[in-house]
């Protein structure tokens, strides 16, 4: 219809103008299974990117080692099995959904380590709890991730 270049100036009684809305139905809710589903997957891109700082020495640049710059978790491939490297681990990444991931409510993560067996060689298991903001209430998540040892790569899936 080459109606794209003709000005729109539509006005309301009060000579306001009107902005039309960009969709012809309203907003539908998203529901709690696509949440779960979408903070899965950005939880693993999270977990799967090594940080600025592990390659690249940050220290003269305070705010950067907290900021979006270092997104990331910092190298684990020079990890081994073992019941301290699995603490330290779940503390780091607490320490790191607290810091990057805002859809979480602070002070609701816990990370659990697994305690290691024969069967489960070269890989650290991790149990992620945690709720989701949402309205009209939170949504509690529960994730496990299994970090591979040699190659440091983190598989999150959900429960």
């Amino acid at each position: 219809m080459r109606d794209a270049t003709k000005p729109i100036d539509n006005r309301n009684e009060a000579g306001e103008r009107i902005l039309a809305g960009r969709r012809t139905s309203p907003r539908s809710a998203v529901g709690e299974t696509a949440l779960r589903s979408e903070l899965g997957e950005d939880l693993a891109s999270l977990l799967n990117t090594v940080e600025l700082a592990a390659i690249e020495d940050i220290s003269d640049f305070e705010q950067v080692g907290g900021s979006i710059l270092n997104f990331g978790i910092p190298d684990l491939t020079a990890i081994t099995a073992s019941p301290e490297a699995s603490r330290r681990v779940a503390v780091l990444l607490r320490q790191r959904l607290e810091l990057y991931e805002c859809r979480l409510v602070p002070g609701t993560i816990a990370v659990s380590a697994e305690p290691l067996d024969d069967s489960a060689s070269g890989q650290l298991r991790f149990h992620i709890n945690a709720e989701m903001y949402s309205t009209p209430t939170d949504i509690p998540v529960e994730f496990v991730a299994d970090v591979e040892v040699e190659s440091g790569k983190i598989r999150v899936f959900r429960l």
